[in-house]
């Protein structure tokens, strides 16, 4: 149901979450099936609108994605970045969560539930098949995307026990003197209210605004005597990352009709990906990566392609390879606050994301090997396009990290159930939990993640 501020009663909600994108959308409906009630806060209206998107989607962008590639993926309206999503998703496999409190496993129920939430078969979390030595075929999903501000999406927002308030902005969160929990929360309404609202002790606060977003309110939520909510050891905004994206940064050229294995009709539509095995992932350094197939054309005019197809027995298939990779988890790689405030008082943010030597030499390794393991056995053989790789690289509109989860608050912001470390009624939803990367979209590891936590929430007396 959608609300005025007039009609708001804090009093009544369970739970208060602050942003309505997929991690906010899947945490109401799993809670309002729990029998709970939700209020949602939406800094946009039910469209994308640009005056909105452009006052408080600042970012000051350094390294490799610049002031105008974070705004892009940071979407203040119904649905949140749902509104351009590609429909893609893929979940972290099992090596990815080495390094969470959470295991791969522990994961499994919730990652069925958003493969249903999502409209797509729960085969897409287990299907794999050994494909060129060293590597699998492990296949991105492909379907019409949820758009949670579409008319398909908004069944949750219809929900009598989800109240929706558009045009409102979580603009701080109050802690507690003890600091161990926060008392109160700041919610600014355009045009020109803001105000502070109690809590109480059983009402939870869930930030699912985003990699931007759920950094950038606990750093504005300080009371003047100390650190921010949640940043007692400077980790907010730390270990952000992206899927750095090389396309067509090699090409492939096997033995006409060398098969590359095929998922099952039950998986639905697919974008093919050749993926590390356990063993070629721990020999390449351990940073994970994916490499798209797509069909080309044998150049006749090659003389170095003319020469492999001949070796090849004078027929061959030529592939483009399109990297889709992971960062590493880098402390330095973070969100902080700068000069200037949004409309709500929250502070503007600068992004610093570099890729690094070892994110680089990872691809080149992975296709080097690649290349070995065809030649070997006379199957093909890979050409490294240096200067894709070097100078092309791009992201998938993936903001990683700046709240991750882990079992030590001096390293990390929240733990095992997404709760900020330290504070009993303080959660977080969304990509910025991921301790690592993977190389996958996150967006099904974003669902499976707000599911359990409304399963946890729910569960709550």
């Amino acid at each position: 149901m959608f609300v005025s501020f007039q009609e708001v009663n804090l009093s009544r909600y369970d739970v208060i979450i602050a942003g309505s994108g997929p991690a906010g959308a899947v945490t109401a409906k799993t809670l309002a099936a729990r029998g709970k009630t939700v209020l949602v806060l939406e800094s946009g209206v039910r469209e994308i609108e640009p005056t909105i998107q452009d006052s408080f989607s600042v970012v000051h962008g350094l390294g490799h994605f610049d002031s105008g590639y974070w705004p892009t993926h940071w979407v203040r309206a119904l649905g949140g970045t749902s509104a351009v999503w590609s429909g893609w998703v893929a979940p972290l496999s099992a090596r990815n969560f080495a390094s969470w409190p959470i295991t791969r496993e522990d994961l499994d129920p919730w990652y069925d539930i958003a493969a249903r939430e999502l409209g797509r078969p729960e085969l897409i979390n287990t299907w794999e098949a050994p494909s060129v030595p060293g590597f699998d075929m492990r296949p991105f999903s492909r379907h019409e995307p949820n758009r949670y501000g579409d008319e398909a999406g908004t069944e949750i927002w219809e929900h009598e026990r989800v109240h929706v308030l558009l045009n409102a902005t979580l603009a701080r969160v109050h802690p507690r003197p003890d600091r161990r929990g926060i008392s109160a929360i700041t919610v600014y309404v355009a045009p020109d209210v803001t105000t502070e609202l109690p809590l109480s002790e059983n009402q939870s606060i869930v930030l699912a605004a985003g990699g931007m977003g759920n950094a950038q309110i606990l750093l504005g939520s300080d009371d003047g005597t100390g650190a921010a909510v949640g940043n007692e050891f400077d980790q907010v905004g730390r270990y952000l990352m992206e899927h750095p994206h090389l396309y067509h940064c090699a090409n492939m050229v096997v033995r006409a009709g060398y098969g590359f294995p095929e998922p099952p009709a039950g998986f639905g539509g697919f974008t093919p990906a050749l993926v590390p095995d356990d063993a070629m992932f721990e020999a390449n350094g351990g940073i994970d990566a994916s490499f798209q197939l797509s069909p080309d054309d044998t150049n006749a005019d090659d003389a170095i392609e003319r020469f492999v197809v001949e070796r090849l027995g004078g027929q061959a298939d030529v592939y483009s390879l399109s990297a889709r990779t992971e960062m590493v988890a880098d402390p330095g790689n973070r969100v902080e606050r700068v000069f200037g405030t949004d409309p709500s008082g929250l502070p503007r943010i600068r992004a610093t994301c570099v890729v690094g030597a070892d994110d680089y030499r990872s691809v080149l390794g992975y296709l080097r090997r690649m290349g070995d393991a065809l030649a070997r056995e006379n199957l093909g053989r890979i050409r490294i396009n240096n200067d894709v790789i070097f100078n092309d690289l791009t992201g998938g509109g993936h903001t990683v990290g700046t709240t991750r989860m882990g079992d030590n608050p001096r390293t990390s912001v929240t733990d095992a159930d997404c709760r900020v470390h330290g504070y009993a009624n303080l959660f977080v939803a969304g990509s910025s939990l991921f301790t690592t990367g993977g190389y996958a979209n996150p967006t099904m590891t974003i669902v499976a993640l707000a599911a359990r936590l409304g399963d946890y929430l729910g569960g709550q007396a």
